[in-house]
């Protein structure tokens, strides 16, 4: 069992790595059932979170719930100091420029620009645009709690950003995003159509889906082409409702649109370390033993000779490398570092 300690908030902090499953204990709500056992709102037992195959709902526990208020929304835009972009927004896939959400603050006499002006930013709101609020991680007590909590739980980099987006308007164009996402819907409907999910690192990239590796895929209202509308009526499509929790697996195309009334979610990104970053670590211990100016000297020969032997020494001393010691490393550099990327 994961050792705890409790926090000068009172809230219980987990010492100990664990996993998926102690993730899930502290994101949803604990609900038996007639077996005697936890479920989510997917009938998954505690072990039974498919983790990098498939997506899930689960109830939200209630501190999860409430990471985020509405009114807290309200609130940045009244009596916030929120500095682009660090707020920003995009419509239609494309960001709304900076002098479109923000003011000049005169701080002590002098004129600062960049500051989120409440005014401008709701009326892109009410214009169609889905307003982002950036690294609430570093600077939004709650999120910042229940981040560095998760980043224990599963070693790795956890992040929050806060969506918000108008009744009936479609959020960001299909993308893939590069981390294991917990999707918490703080109010309204908001209704997500999913699609393949990669199995392999190679076979995908983070960012906008190509048109045509998806037909084009968007919502049937805006599909341009037969195949269009095909490659959405395909989509996978569940409804998040408030005080719901969506588990989507890392690189899984998607994207959403909001039903009746508007919406606010929160995406927690799940960052595991990546293999660049394991063997970057290894490569970098071996290398610490050779001398800065150490140089390939001689003629060519002499210094293709030279990078054979220490090509060869390098070889061997990442054989040599405790890969239980690597590991730990690596898992706790992801944890410990702030932010989600």
């Amino acid at each position: 069992m994961t050792a705890t300690t409790t926090g000068a908030a009172g809230a219980v902090e987990a010492v100990e790595a664990a996993g998926p499953r102690d993730a899930l204990r502290l994101l949803c709500r604990d609900s038996r059932t007639a077996d005697g056992l936890s479920r989510t709102a997917d009938g998954l037992s505690w072990d039974e979170l498919p983790w990098g195959r498939a997506h899930a709902v689960f109830d939200a526990s209630p501190d999860v719930a409430e990471v985020v208020a509405r009114q807290d929304l309200e609130d940045w835009l009244d009596c916030g100091l929120l500095h682009y972009p660090v707020l920003n927004a995009m419509r239609g896939g494309t960001p709304v420029p900076p002098e479109e959400l923000t003011r000049v603050m005169h701080v002590s006499g002098d004129p600062r620009g960049g500051y989120v002006d409440g005014a401008k930013v709701r009326a892109q709101l009410a214009a169609g645009a889905t307003v982002v609020v950036q690294n609430l991680h570093e600077w939004h007590r709650p999120a910042q709690h229940l981040c560095r909590r998760l980043a224990r739980l599963f070693s790795a980099k956890a992040g929050a950003v806060a969506f918000w987006t108008r009744a009936g308007e479609d959020g960001l164009r299909v993308h893939r995003d590069d981390g294991h996402l917990f999707v918490v819907q703080i109010s309204g409907t908001k209704r997500w159509f999913l699609y393949d999910t990669p199995r392999e690192a190679a076979d995908w990239r983070p960012g906008y889906v190509p048109e045509q590796d998806l037909a084009g895929a968007g919502t049937v209202e805006k599909a341009e082409t037969v195949e269009a509308v095909e490659a959405v009526e395909k989509a996978e499509t569940v409804d998040l409702r408030a005080g719901q929790v969506l588990y989507l697996p890392e690189g899984i195309a998607h994207h959403t649109r909001t039903l009746d009334t508007e919406s606010v979610h929160v995406t927690v990104a799940i960052r595991e370390p990546g293999l660049r970053d394991t063997v970057e670590l290894a490569v970098r211990a071996c290398l610490a033993r050779i001398p800065d100016h150490a140089t390939l000297s001689g003629t060519p020969a002499d210094r293709e000779r030279a990078a054979d032997d220490l090509l060869t020494r390098l070889a061997d001393a990442l054989g040599r490398v405790d890969r239980a010691a690597l590991v730990r490393d690596v898992s706790r550099r992801a944890a410990e570092t702030r932010g989600s990327r």
